[in-house]
């Protein structure tokens, strides 16, 4: 057995102390992994912040942070000092089966692309103001930057950094508010030329996504040339050196300009293949007559036409270009064979770059082994020191140290840190695929006031709705998150009754939750530095879309059988001001099986079920309510219809048959309709099958006519 004073002097990770200055500025370190942060004076600008944090309440958060940190590290290390070598080389047979599993299950076959806009919500800001394009900037306030362009970032500016602190890295520092709805508007020309490459893309966040190009590749081989032609504006031209150019077109010239190319017969005449094409587009005559934007009357600035080839690269290089032509942007991209490495790759040569990976084994391994663990997505600051005190800096390590990962991390997390050390990942690129929630937030300085907490929510939940409503997705599970001054991390959920993507409804639980909260601190003021709204239990907007006789279909599998509804003594005991009380939360056309009110009160019942009872009875002349109807149907709402189906119009005396919507049951002696939800369902099938045909009477039951 292996002692752990041995153990310990052979890797001196495992005796590290409590908390300190240096382990405080370690933690909140220069992460010089990311894009633009590449040879950086890391002492320097790590003392800077250190000294600028010092004394603050994010200095006192991290702090917090740091502790419960070195707890886990110290629980980890007395875990490592249990281990003995016998136990470390199972775990190695044990890791080498799971690598071998995993190596049989290494796909080649598909080619992801990660796209990534260069400094996104900086970018559109500098677009939009070109006098913020030569300093640096960034997009948020003092309390937390959202991001910052790539003059800030030699500064070591970042984003997830406070406000304050970057004033302090580079007093020059211009800060803007950030302007969501203009970051999603722009995001939202990205995705239409995303999808036209694939269109079950899956978007990670406003600024980028991941596609899967084989089959456009595939397609991209068959295909001419002039389909592969695109308009691209020149550089540095004197006309085009702001965006907010009065007097140049600034329209998408892939919209208005390349279909008026395509039809000219000269090029037609040219694009036998790629070489004539170009050679054409190449020609000073190729462009004559095309100066002037059909769309807006502006001359055009000065452009060329490119044909892209066949390549992955071309094919990339094509769909960057014409992001850019569409919205002034750039963007990087990452091709690999799996969505981790095209992540990775997509950082590799910001901005306005492109890296790829080939879909080769060996290529694969050389790109991963000495790759950093915090280049992985997903691995953070704490999971790179908790991998760190083992000695795991590179992918290689995780491999090196498998044995020891195996004992200290759960299964999931062993499992993963293996797949990354092979250089495998996902091929699956799904836009809805497994995702559990789609969420929100915003960061800001510290707002206290009720109304403007209560104004961010409604700005929240109506970005969540439209958000949702682009995905086509309802949800039922509205969660509120906020973060307090003190950095402290709070949700409240709460589940409505039905799914919905609805911006009102969403808004309504969001503020409730969020009055809770402010109610919970009184007499104190709720103060907040973070909001955020999150809709979780998905489904499909189509799922949802169950038609009314499936819904009682349904209500009649859930009761087993054709309980026949019965009538109550009172006549206004299912007034609309009672229902509230009576009738059950989901399906309000009948009550709850534990509801005893039936076997109580139905005197005309032949068959009295006090498990399985149902109440639903009005006089024959009076309007059945909307509100005794599912809300999950939504065009029944706030409408009104009397027992034959009619709607009843208020604008006139007249009644419009527009709903088909009938019911079959008995007359009972007190002169109130029992009904039968079977003899409904059936008969909202045979109406949605329009079908005109009237259901007959028998015995004692009555038939309506559907309108």
């Amino acid at each position: 057995m292996e002692h752990g004073s041995d153990r310990r002097a052979q890797n001196p990770e495992l005796v590290a102390g409590p908390s300190s200055s240096n382990n405080m500025i370690s933690r909140m370190a220069l992460n010089d992994n990311k894009a633009g942060m590449e040879g950086l004076d890391k002492e320097r600008i790590n003392q800077i912040i250190f000294e600028a944090s010092k004394d603050s309440k994010f200095f006192e958060n991290e702090k917090k942070k740091e502790e419960q940190l070195e707890l886990r590290i110290q629980e980890q290390q007395s875990k490592i000092l249990k281990i003995t070598q016998a136990q470390l080389r199972g775990a190695e047979r044990e890791a080498d089966k799971v690598l071998t599993l995993l190596e049989n299950e290494r796909n080649l076959s598909h080619t992801i692309v990660h796209v990534d806009m260069d400094a996104f919500y900086a970018a559109v800001e500098m677009r939009d103001d070109p006098s913020l394009q030569n300093k640096p900037m960034a997009v948020g306030g003092l309390g937390m930057l959202s991001t910052s362009n790539y003059l800030a970032r030699r500064f070591g500016v970042r984003a997830a950094m406070p406000g304050f602190i970057g004033l302090k890295l580079c007093p020059d520092l211009v800060l803007v508010q950030p302007n969501f709805d203009k970051y999603t508007a722009v995001s939202k020309e990205i995705r239409q030329v995303l999808a036209q490459y694939d269109p079950n893309f899956c978007p990670m966040s406003l600024d980028e996504a991941y596609l899967d190009f084989t089959d456009h590749l595939k397609n991209r081989c068959e295909s001419l040339p002039l389909s592969r032609m695109f308009v691209l504006q020149e550089k540095n031209t004197e006309c085009d050196k702001t965006y907010g150019n009065k007097d140049v077109c600034l329209c998408d010239l892939n919209s208005v300009l390349r279909p008026a190319l395509l039809c000219s017969s000269e090029f037609r005449d040219h694009g036998a293949s790629d070489e004539t094409l170009q050679a054409f587009l190449n020609s000073e005559s190729s462009f004559r007559g095309f100066d002037v934007c059909s769309e807006c009357n502006k001359i055009f600035p000065r452009y060329t036409c490119k044909v892209f080839g066949c390549s992955v690269e071309d094919a990339v290089l094509e769909l960057r270009n014409r992001i850019e032509e569409k919205t002034h942007l750039t963007a990087s991209a990452g091709i690999a064979p799996n969505t981790m490495l095209a992540k990775v790759c997509s950082d590799k040569n910001k901005p306005n770059g492109q890296y790829r990976i080939k879909p080769d084994k060996a290529e694969i391994m050389s790109f991963v082994l000495d790759l950093p663990i915090r280049k992985i997505s997903g691995i953070g600051k704490v999971t790179e020191k908790l991998l760190g005190s083992i000695g795991v800096v590179t992918c290689r390590d995780l491999f090196t140290h498998r044995a020891m990962i195996f004992h200290l991390f759960s299964s999931t997390s062993f499992h993963h840190f293996m797949r990354i050390s092979a250089g495998i990942g996902s091929t699956c690129v799904e836009r809805d695929g497994e995702r559990k929630s789609i969420s929100t937030e915003r960061t800001f300085s510290e707002i206290s006031d009720p109304k403007l907490l209560l104004q961010k929510c409604r700005e929240l939940c109506k970005n969540l709705s439209e958000d949702m409503k682009d995905e086509k997705t309802l949800g039922k599970t509205v969660t509120l998150k906020i973060k307090t001054v003190e950095f402290e991390v709070r949700t409240r959920s709460f589940t409505l009754p039905d799914f919905t993507n609805d911006e009102a409804t969403l808004l309504k639980a969001a503020q409730m939750l969020l009055q809770t909260e402010i109610t919970s601190e009184l007499p104190r003021p709720l103060r907040l530095r973070l909001m955020g709204v999150r809709m979780s239990k998905l489904c499909s907007d189509q799922d949802s879309q169950v038609s009314v006789a499936e819904m009682f279909k349904k209500m009649d599998k859930k009761y087993q059988g054709d309980q026949i509804l019965k009538a109550h003594p009172n006549p206004d005991f299912l007034s609309v001001q009672n229902t509230q009380s009576v009738l059950p939360k989901y399906h309000n056309i009948c009550t709850d099986s534990d509801n005893d009110l039936c076997a109580e009160h139905c005197d005309n019942c032949d068959d009295n079920d006090e498990d399985e009872s149902s109440i639903f009875s009005l006089p024959l002349d009076q309007t059945l309510s909307s509100e005794f109807v599912d809300h999950s149907c939504n065009k029944f709402e706030q409408e009104s219809f009397d027992l034959n189906g009619r709607q009843k119009d208020s604008s006139s005396s007249g009644e419009v048959g527009i709903l088909k919507f009938a019911c079959k049951g008995s007359r009972a002696s007190d002169g109130k309709v029992h009904v039968r939800r079977k003899g409904l369902a059936n008969f909202l099938e045979k109406s949605q099958s329009e079908t005109s045909e009237t259901l007959n009477c028998e015995e004692s039951h009555f038939g309506l006519q559907e309108n």
